[in-house]
């Protein structure tokens, strides 16, 4: 692994994603500086490929956010024991697409070691010594690491990946519908259907520097670098239509936090052992956790000033709920007949009596008042749900919350509603499904 450097995609602007990729209305945060279960998806990555290692990294960056969060977080990597260096400036402003922002960059550090190149809104199981392996035995120009899933679960959301039996990549479909995946396989029922597994672009791939640098000066990607220029979408097909030597190679679990549905699908999925490496990471940080119970040791000796129990007290009682599996951060107060199930709590949130969470993310900060229910959702940074016994708040079904949002008592929002930071929700608002409010203006329409 020595030979190989990373390159890590973080030029995205996290659209599908908000309210979590804005810490206020038009100031953008990075999908690599997000938190999922309380280590930024940075982090995740960084530890993932060191330790399969990984210890050479170039970020290409395309707007300042992306740039200066991600170097807050990392550096220049000294104290993670890697290297890790920054697409210059002026690139980025001229880029037009991750192939092209890969094709400069290349040139621009003079690189002769494959690449690894990988996006910053994702993780994946992956054996990169048997990738890379495969890679050379084939004489790859390009190694696409694709993970086996459903039809079902590929449908709308995931590029399928089309090879032949021998790994050679024949072509793609972009995000095809569940109609399309059984014409274009002659599949029978869809109950037959969604038991068949297929490969699934993830967005980390290996190169060949060489290729790279052989196809630069072709007439029709010097066109494309003009306009648009993106590896899934551009360079990979062109490629393949040009008999380059395009593999794919079959991976463990793959998981993303590209839209809020995929954020929670792949916190759970963590928090349920699915992938190896995560957890693997995580039990480096919970040495002391059991039966997926994974809690910082302030939060279990805080007390709260209702009981005056800590909460290993009131566990121990059965004064609190806990179901795993289940990540608590450091100081987190949590009172009596409070439920939490398979979800995350974030450093210094308080939880209030007789809320009930499950399956979602709490950021750190966050205030649950009492009897709050909280079912599939996200919440960011320092949010205010100001429920009451009498006037519970309620979120369910998708849900997400921006940093410093106040909810009033009363408040039912459901089914994919978005609310951008700083935003008050006022006590008889009714916000239609899948609504996204940006501003107080939106707000006062559903009053």
């Amino acid at each position: 692994m020595n030979n190989v450097i990373g390159f890590g995609l973080a030029g995205g602007r996290g659209v599908r994603v908000r309210p979590l990729s804005l810490e206020a209305h038009g100031y953008l945060r990075s999908k690599a500086a997000l938190l999922l279960l309380g280590r930024r998806m940075m982090d995740w990555l960084l530890d993932i490929l060191k330790a399969e290692g990984m210890t050479d990294f170039v970020i290409l960056t395309k707007g300042k956010e992306n740039r200066y969060q991600i170097k807050s977080i990392v550096g220049y990597g000294e104290a993670l024991g890697v290297r890790i260096r920054y697409s210059p400036v002026s690139l980025d402003h001229e880029n037009c697409g991750s192939a092209d922002a890969v094709l400069a960059n290349l040139d621009y550090f003079a690189i002769r070691n494959t690449l690894f190149v990988f996006p910053t809104d994702s993780i994946i199981d992956i054996d990169l010594s048997a990738m890379l392996a495969e890679h050379k035995r084939h004489g790859a120009a390009v190694t696409i690491a694709c993970a086996r899933l459903p039809e079902t679960a590929i449908a709308g959301r995931y590029g399928l990946v089309l090879a032949d039996t021998m790994g050679r990549v024949k072509g793609f479909v972009e995000k095809p519908n569940l109609e399309q995946i059984h014409n274009l396989y002659g599949a029978g029922s869809p109950d037959i259907a969604s038991q068949s597994l297929l490969d699934t672009n993830t967005g980390f791939y290996l190169m060949d520097p060489d290729v790279l640098r052989e196809i630069i000066g072709h007439p029709e990607i010097r066109n494309m670098r003009r306009r648009e220029f993106d590896i899934g979408q551009h360079l990979l097909p062109w490629m393949v239509n040009n008999n380059y030597p395009v593999y794919a190679h079959q991976i463990g679990h793959m998981g993303d936090i590209g839209n809020i549905p995929s954020y929670l699908e792949t916190m759970l999925d963590i928090l349920h052992g699915h992938f190896t490496l995560p957890q693997s990471i995580l039990a480096q940080h919970y040495p002391n956790s059991r039966e997926g119970l994974m809690i910082e040791p302030e939060t279990l000796d805080l007390t709260d000033p209702t009981s005056g129990l800590t909460l290993t007290e009131k566990m121990a009682r059965g004064l609190v709920t806990i179901l795993p599996p289940v990540r608590i951060g450091k100081y987190v107060r949590i009172f009596p007949g409070v439920t939490l199930s398979e979800c995350n709590i974030g450093d210094d949130a308080e939880i209030f009596a007789n809320a009930t969470i499950i399956r979602s993310s709490i950021g750190p900060g966050s205030l649950i008042g009492p009897s709050t229910h909280i079912e599939d959702s996200l919440l960011g940074f320092m949010v205010e749900l100001r429920s009451t016994h009498e006037q519970p708040v309620s979120l369910t079904r998708y849900v997400a919350i921006g940093d410093e949002v106040i909810i009033r008592g009363g408040v039912t929002l459901s089914d994919g509603v978005l609310i951008h930071p700083r935003l008050k929700v006022p006590k008889g608002v009714e916000i239609p499904a899948h609504a996204e409010i940006e501003n107080a203006e939106q707000m006062q329409e559903y009053l």
